[in-house]
């Protein structure tokens, strides 16, 4: 791996977590590929502040559940940036609801985007660093939930439950090829759909840190540091892990 300006692949790089994500990467210097569902034209602003920082940068608008089109994204990258040696699976969603009147189709969306995304994403770059020798790492992005059940966002513990037990399969597999997978899963996160019912529910937040031990949500920007520090020379022995950062959530705390 080129420890000093690797290629970075961000899926979900618009949203809050992703933004985030492509900067702290930027900082130090590596050259980002970056995808998600928003047009160039929409992605241009983010692309230009990253480009303003020195990064270089290639941006696909692509549906992770789409095999063809991250294949043809992750041949673009190799092309254009080469080979990337770190891959963060980011893009993810939620669909709210007991299980016991969630849709079908609600169901399928998110193991589609969350589970299926992710495997097609992971494949998609394992096949392009194992063709070109390269000693990488995989990053899912996941949740605490993926331990720790919680009402009404059954299908989005599930997702996230698969998740991990795909992380330490495929870590097994692509060990003897050179390449780390691990997870980093964040409790409540202060960006994305929960910041955003934060900010125009401010009466909530009090409620929701009493459940964290730490007494606050991490923030998107808390949460890149720590999947840049997985990535690094110093976390160089883990493989098939989680590095959970939910502040003693899943410690079952409750003021």
């Amino acid at each position: 791996m080129n420890e000093q300006t690797p290629t970075v692949l961000i899926t979900g790089a618009c949203g809050d977590i992703g933004r985030s994500l492509a900067r702290e990467f930027a900082r130090s210097g590596a050259r980002l590929a970056l995808c998600d569902l928003t047009t160039p034209e929409a992605a241009a602003p983010l692309l230009a502040e990253l480009q303003q920082r020195g990064a270089k940068t290639c941006y696909q608008s692509a549906d992770v559940t789409d095999a063809p089109a991250m294949q043809h994204f992750l041949a673009k990258v190799s092309t254009e940036l080469g080979p990337p040696e770190i891959c963060i699976a980011n893009a993810g969603m939620v669909e709210r609801g007991a299980l016991v009147d969630l849709g079908v189709e609600a169901w399928r969306r998110t193991i589609d985007v969350n589970l299926t995304g992710c495997f097609i994403t992971a494949q998609a770059a394992a096949r392009t660093m194992v063709g070109a020798g390269t000693h990488g790492h995989i990053v899912f992005i996941s949740s605490w939930v993926q331990d720790v059940p919680r009402e009404n966002i059954g299908a989005y513990c599930a997702s996230k439950g698969g998740l991990k037990m795909l992380a330490q399969c495929l870590a097994l597999e692509l060990a003897p090829k050179g390449i780390r997978v691990n997870l980093v899963a964040p409790g409540w996160v202060d960006a994305g759909l929960t910041g955003q019912n934060l900010r125009a529910h401010p009466e909530l937040r009090p409620d929701v840190e009493s459940r964290i031990p730490l007494g606050q949500l991490i923030s998107a920007d808390d949460l890149a540091r720590t999947v840049r520090l997985i990535c690094s020379p110093d976390a160089a022995y883990l493989t098939g892990t989680t590095l959970l950062v939910d502040g003693g959530s899943s410690l079952g705390f409750r003021k």
